[in-house]
């Protein structure tokens, strides 16, 4: 990919190219043609330290330490990326909308709910959209199961709900100043967790599916949670959630970064007219309905991990609807605060159950506790 003058070329700025930025600007580089897109501006205080960096320097694409920067030396962009640290989403993505640059911001959208709507009211005023980039929310299969679900196909939704257990080592938590943290060193509230980081797609999956339009999600509500940790860390590495949406529909979360072993993340939906599941025996999303016939709808794995960057590429240059607008997100913003707020103390493991190695650590019997309440639709502690 080189630098163009092409006048279709979608102008592009990147914010933050190390951790998970450097796989977009990655993606970025090898798979988008430049006459599809450009790379014109790299917002990242540290910006030497991507494996990027050398071919950046080569084609003079300048970098700046903070976006307003980038705006103030009289540059503009078709779209901006942002995919920095949780507590600049939103700040970031307000300042590329009143520059008139639309913009795809990687989970979770926000960390306060005040904040996510002054984004809502930002985009409208500045006439430019949002995509959030949760990538399950973008692919075939989840988009044509919405479709069957809005057009009645599977009846009334009764119950969803989602498993992900991903261990983490001691590097995933040390591998930044905010990782694992409530607040961050500069008083920055970010709620870093496996519900608001790891995880997140999996949890917002179940509101996007409840949505009643394509763009839309349910929202939350009537939320209890039980927030546990092994790791000596601010907030919690592990949790149950029960919530219920306005229509009645009860939403299961199980999530931990403390068990043993590894179970991707698997789902289960049921409806009056039969149910739909996805993960441990499922490879695809099947809908099985009572009277007998199925529908594979595939896997959201299927499609590339950035087939949210090549639509919003895509939808700078061909205006379309949007797939997950900041009034959808806000489900996943709104489910964390509640949690974050709950009156319920996060409760640390016994020291006798915690297995401590070289470079992890994890409780002993989690994964099947956890195993356990979400076969039983129940909360840990529900659970013996």
């Amino acid at each position: 990919m080189t630098e163009t003058t092409d006048k279709k070329s979608v102008r592009i700025l990147m914010s933050a190219i190390n951790g998970y930025g450097y796989y977009y600007l990655k993606t970025l580089i090898e798979e988008v043609p430049e006459s599809q897109a450009i790379l014109v501006g790299v917002i990242d205080p540290e910006a030497q330290k991507s494996g990027h960096y050398p071919w950046i320097i080569q084609r003079n694409v300048p970098v700046f330490s903070r976006m307003e920067d980038f705006f103030r030396a009289g540059l503009s962009v078709d779209l901006t990326v942002i995919s920095s640290p949780p507590q600049y989403h939103v700040s970031q993505a307000i300042i590329a909308l009143s520059n008139g640059s639309n913009v795809l911001v990687d989970k979770p959208l926000g960390v306060n709910i005040k904040s996510v709507r002054e984004l809502i009211v930002a985009a409208e005023k500045f006439q430019r959209w949002v995509e959030v980039g949760y990538q399950w929310t973008f692919s075939n299969a989840i988009q044509s199961l919405k479709k069957d679900i809005l057009q009645g196909r599977y009846g009334r939704p009764t119950r969803f709900k989602t498993i992900c257990l991903w261990p983490r080592d001691y590097n995933y938590y040390n591998r930044n100043s905010w990782a694992g943290r409530i607040v961050d060193p500069l008083g920055q509230a970010v709620l870093d967790s496996p519900a608001n980081n790891a995880c997140a797609h999996f949890l917002y999956n179940l509101f996007y599916l409840l949505g009643d339009e394509m763009g839309t999600s349910a929202m939350p509500q009537q939320i209890d949670s039980e927030r546990y940790r092994a790791y000596r860390i601010e907030n919690y590495d592990t949790i149950t959630l029960r919530a219920r949406t306005k229509k009645g529909t009860e939403v299961l979360f199980f999530a931990s970064h403390v068990t043993e072993n590894d179970r991707n993340p698997e789902f289960y939906l049921e409806f009056s007219k039969g149910v739909v599941q996805f993960g441990g025996t499922h490879s695809q999303i099947i809908g099985e309905f009572n009277e007998g016939n199925e529908i594979n709808y595939g896997s959201p794995e299927d499609d590339h991990q950035f087939k949210k960057l090549f639509d919003a590429i895509k939808r700078v240059r061909e205006p379309g609807p949007t797939i997950c607008p900041p009034e959808a997100a806000i489900a996943q913003t709104i489910c964390i605060n509640q949690v974050q707020e709950s009156k319920n103390p996060i409760i640390n493991f016994p020291e006798e159950l915690i297995i401590k190695k070289d470079d992890r650590r994890w409780v002993d019997g989690l994964g099947e506790r956890m195993g356990k309440a979400y076969e039983n639709n129940s909360m840990i502690s529900e659970t013996i």
